[in-house]
């Protein structure tokens, strides 16, 4: 080569790589408006990520790395990857490229970083009532925040608290959009997308083998001036477990899933009239790690307070579980009961009422489906309720695309594969961890799509419960149909001696109508304080 196209050659290639390391600027979150994704967030995040390394530039200012190895071009090419140019234009030129050079050999030479003494927590100020944050920020010498939303005013807090060189932390869970990036969403929020979201690059998604539904824990900092995000900077837990223990989990897919053999008792044993419930379902329906439970009722038969009653004793004799009470198309007054009957005793509560679009429904139900699989992966025991599935799959059935094919009620041929998915992913594991799904089934409604609805997942389920309207009208409470309900391999729940008396029980009761069965068992239920001690007085008598 003449020396006179030497200098030609040196700026196509310098010119190739800044277009190689240039990110689009389109990329933006699309559920949060236009410009979701900020060229320095993406900048700082990965300056944070890469590996020390030290670079060499030969005389016509092309880019050498020490480590010639294949591990150490694959790293280069994910840092390029994830380090927009400041212009976001191709073809800066060749001093541009070689100033960018020298700022990330700057970054990458810096020294480790030192815990602060202060850190502050997102997810604790989002705890915090909006009075305790104007206080907060009075405190910081921060004024105009008194007319701010929320989210605005834990902005400006983070902001100042940043710029005295304090520690910021923060956790979400991941949904990873189609662009490559993803966001931390807050679960107090039901995962609704909001500017309080954490924006984490695609560099770190594929380092720590991210998936939606993943809980992730770590460092951030609050946006720059032209930025919108909070930002990811240091991952220290995945799943409430360290990223690289995190790296080896199995697939949920891959998973071998069995029958429930570890019960889930719902008699609290304190001889209280709301014990009733949970002691009628575990004679009637034992219910096990695992399930896949249908709670079939009618409207106004009390199925919202027994799913409250059930939550309430899966967490004081089940503490081990991870609890989720998920709330599709229902009212925002049995949101508030719900979050302070059940959410303050440690269940996690996330809801998408009946004023919220059907994209909206579906994108909780996938979140929070995702999660719930991502623990059982780290061997978690995950206990969904979900009231109701009839309003999912009216969801689902909308926003599906058209398949041309409509069955009885006006479903369309496709719209319940994703919700029987849904469904479909309790189940107990071979390996470890347990998927439990309890969901109420809506019926004697006067709609047509409800009853196909309910007959495409009547056989679907392991365990059924059944709430009789007869028997609510006359407001007897639980007003479950015993003869109706029943436990799938209820003996792998159960002693032997007590399956026998259940049986038993279940032979007396059959000669007798619904209303005057119940009513029987409740009245001698109500002179003991435990199953225990019913079924000893059966053996008396």
């Amino acid at each position: 080569m003449s020396s006179s196209e030497e200098p030609q050659s040196t700026q196509a290639e310098t010119t190739r790589l800044d277009a190689a390391e240039a990110i689009p600027s389109s990329a933006a979150d699309p559920t949060a408006g236009s410009g979701g994704t900020d060229e320095a967030n993406a900048a700082d995040t990965a300056a944070d990520e890469r590996s020390t390394r030290t670079l060499k530039l030969n005389r016509n200012g092309a880019e050498h790395s020490e480590d010639s190895s294949a591990g150490g071009s694959e790293e280069s090419a994910e840092a390029r990857d994830s380090e927009p140019s400041s212009t976001g234009e191709e073809g800066e030129g060749q001093s541009g490229g070689r100033n960018r050079r020298n700022r990330n050999r700057r970054n990458n030479r810096r020294e480790p970083h030192v815990p602060s003494e202060n850190p502050l927590s997102l997810t604790e100020l989002k705890t915090k009532s909006t009075q305790e944050l104007i206080d907060m920020a009075a405190d910081m010498s921060i004024e105009n925040v008194a007319r701010s939303r929320k989210q605005d005013i834990i902005f400006s807090i983070l902001k100042r608290h940043a710029k005295s060189g304090e520690d910021i932390y923060g956790d979400g869970v991941l949904e990873i959009l189609s662009d490559g990036f993803g966001f931390l969403r807050s679960a107090d929020s039901s995962f609704l997308a909001g500017p309080d979201d954490i924006y984490v690059s695609p560099s770190q998604i594929r380092r720590f083998n991210l998936r939606t539904g993943d809980t992730v824990t770590g460092m951030i900092r609050p946006p720059k001036d032209s930025e919108r995000y909070f930002a990811l900077l240091k991952v220290s837990e995945v799943n409430f477990e360290s990223p690289e223990t995190a790296k080896a989990k199995i697939l949920f897919e891959n998973l071998t899933p069995l029958f429930p053999d570890e019960r889930l008792t719902l008699e609290k044993g304190n001889g209280s009239s709301e014990d009733l419930t949970g002691r009628i379902i575990d004679l009637c329906a034992p219910t096990g790690k695992g399930q896949r439970g249908l709670l079939v009722a009618p409207p106004k038969a009390g199925k919202t307070i027994m799913m409250q009653s059930m939550a309430q004793a899966i967490i004081s004799n089940n503490p081990e579980c991870y609890i989720i009470v998920l709330l599709i198309d229902e009212r925002p007054e049995e949101v508030t009961e719900m979050q302070r009957s059940v959410g303050a005793r440690g269940a996690e509560v996330v809801a998408s009422t009946f004023d919220e679009p059907p994209s909206r429904h579906v994108q909780v139900a996938d979140m929070v489906i995702e999660k719930a699989k991502r623990l059982v992966e780290h061997k978690r025991d995950v206990v969904i309720l979900l009231d109701s599935i009839t309003r999912l799959a009216r969801a689902y059935n909308t926003v599906v695309p058209s398949s041309g094919k409509v069955l009885t009620g006006g479903v369309d041929a496709h719209a319940l594969e994703r919700p029987k998915r849904f469904f479909g992913a309790a189940r107990n594991i071979e390996e470890g961890g347990s998927l439990s799904i309890i969901a109420t089934a809506l019926t004697e409604t006067g709609s047509k799509m409800d009853e196909v609805i309910y007959e495409e997942f009547k056989g679907t389920g392991n365990m059924e419960l059944h709430l009789d309207r007869k028997i609510s009208e006359k407001r007897v409470y639980p007003a479950i149909n015993i003869r109706r309900s029943g436990t799938r391999r209820e003996e792998l729940l159960t002693g032997e001696e007590e399956l026998q008396r259940m049986w038993i029980l279940r032979k007396l009761l059959h000669g007798m109508e619904d209303l005057p069965a119940i009513e029987f068992l409740l009245d001698k239920l109500k002179d003991t304080k435990s199953n225990d001690e019913f079924f000893r007085s059966m053996k008396r008598k």
